[in-house]
């Protein structure tokens, strides 16, 4: 028996882009001779749809799309969707074949907590179910999950243990899971976990792509009833994924440098962004330094170098070499660049406060003047071309709060702020390792500084305060 996992990108709210893509991937599966066809979670609505779940009419469409792909269904299909049933929402799994929506299925864990808040929006279902489905003239029973149904360790229902109980053939999860640093391991650990229990195959087909803050990477996994990996699909990228449950072919688990996997996932994260809100351009402030200098990097590599601007907005204070660092990296990148200093706006806002500042020492105020200025002028560029405002900010510095509100805090997207400090320097390292000198040296080995006063440094051992910040974080 052949499963095609078809790991897509949906986009939320856009109902005829994502029917498209689902009926596309069907057709193809259909032609590479599956026998059944799994989506991921919510794949028709996108994931997560979050409050436009209150709204009526997003529910109606999501049931017209779901009747439009069950009519041209042939071979059984799993597909993800929002199931309504006496003014209640279900977070649910369809199977459609021959034409029409055969049965359903709901989601029956519901995670309420990092970023998930589905019990405000589901009802969770009743009980695990196990489906019959038509394969071949032979009836063969699916025991379908939706998502945080395979993570039930805290929870009182065993939802595999009990399709397992209920005579299910084979075990099967339709996942919206987020990317996180070593969550392929702990997905892997799981489903072999779950294998060992009920000795039955699991395959796991997962969304890819951006929706806001959040990243899918796909990694859809398919295990034996022996425990055996038997299909991987790629990080960050669509595939359909064929699975052969008879084959005795076992696959190795491929395991992505750590650094590479961050990288791309920003990327994707980006780009997504990007694409989904009708974005083309990109600006930011290149200050020479290491966070906006990993930021432009991803930012040519996501968009296109031709669709970023680089803007050097030099102080009385900024050295010769930030300068020439973001000189640097804005040729290695093949990005636009221009230099538009701020003093003579510093100045004049500085003068304006003179007569309310008389008498005080120079302070934090003084230093976040410059700050401002440069975020106002990043962001008239913004209003002025449609670009849209890449923020530099680290996770570390704006856990800690150093950072400047309206200042280098404006922006659109804040690229990098789930990174540490220390991961910025490592993806910095990174980056140089697959293309040398791409990011200047200077820009990795100088010390970090704001330059919003004279021989200003970050006044952190980051190698201290980042892992600190993880830990509280």
């Amino acid at each position: 028996m052949k499963i095609a996992l078809c790991q897509i990108n949906p986009t939320v709210g856009a109902f005829n882009h994502n029917r498209d893509i689902i009926l596309k991937y069907y057709q193809q599966s259909i032609d590479i001779n599956a026998d059944i066809v799994v989506f991921p979670e919510l794949v028709i609505t996108g994931y997560p749809p979050q409050d436009l779940l209150w709204e009526d009419g997003f529910i109606d469409r999501n049931l017209s799309v779901l009747n439009e792909i069950a009519a041209q269904s042939s071979l059984p299909i799993i597909i993800g969707f929002v199931r309504k049933e006496n003014g209640r929402l279900f977070n649910s799994a369809a199977v459609c074949y021959d034409g029409k929506l055969q049965t359903t299925t709901d989601k029956i864990l519901l995670p309420t907590y990092d970023v998930f808040d589905e019990d405000r929006y589901f009802t969770s279902g009743e009980e695990p179910k196990v489906i019959p489905v038509p394969v071949k003239g032979k009836q063969i029973n699916l025991g379908i999950q939706i998502c945080e149904d395979l993570w039930d360790h805290d929870y009182d229902c065993k939802v595999s243990q009990i399709q397992k109980e209920k005579g299910a053939d084979i075990l099967f999860n339709i996942s919206a899971s987020p990317y996180h640093e070593g969550r392929l391991f702990r997905r892997k650990d799981l489903i072999q976990e779950k294998v060992k229990e009920t000795g039955l195959p699991f395959l796991y087909c997962n969304m890819v792509g951006a929706q806001d803050e959040l990243i899918f990477d796909g990694e859809s996994l398919a295990f034996s009833a022996k425990g055996d990996c038997l299909g991987q699909g790629k990080a960050f990228e669509e595939e359909l994924v064929l699975v052969n449950l008879d084959s005795n072919q076992s696959v190795e688990l491929n395991i992505q440098p750590r650094e590479d996997k961050m990288y791309r996932a920003l990327c994707l994260g980006v780009s997504d962004y990007f694409k989904k809100t009708g974005h083309t351009e990109a600006v930011l402030g290149l200050s020479g330094g290491i966070d906006s200098a990993l930021v432009a990097t991803i930012a040519a590599d996501a968009l296109g170098p031709n669709q970023v601007h680089g803007i050097s907005l030099p102080s009385k204070y900024s050295s010769d070499h930030s300068l020439s660092d973001a000189q640097a990296l804005a040729r290695k990148l093949g990005i636009d660049f221009r230099i538009i200093p701020i003093q003579e706006a510093v100045e004049g806002l500085e003068t304006i406060l003179h007569p309310h500042f008389l008498g005080l020492e120079p302070n934090v105020a003084e230093e976040n003047i410059q700050a401002r200025a440069r975020g106002n002028l990043l962001m008239a560029l913004s209003n002025k071309f449609g670009w849209m405002v890449l923020s530099t900010g680290n996770k570390t510095e704006l856990a800690l709060g150093y950072c400047t509100l309206y200042g280098d805090m404006s922006g659109g997207l804040a690229v990098i702020s789930d990174l540490s400090k220390i991961d910025v320097y490592a993806l910095a390292k990174w980056v140089n390792t697959q293309n040398p000198g791409r990011i200047p040296e200077g820009s990795i080995t100088k010390p970090p500084s704001a330059e919003l006063a004279p021989d200003q440094v970050d006044p952190f051992d980051y190698n201290v305060v980042s892992p600190l910040v993880d830990a509280i974080v």
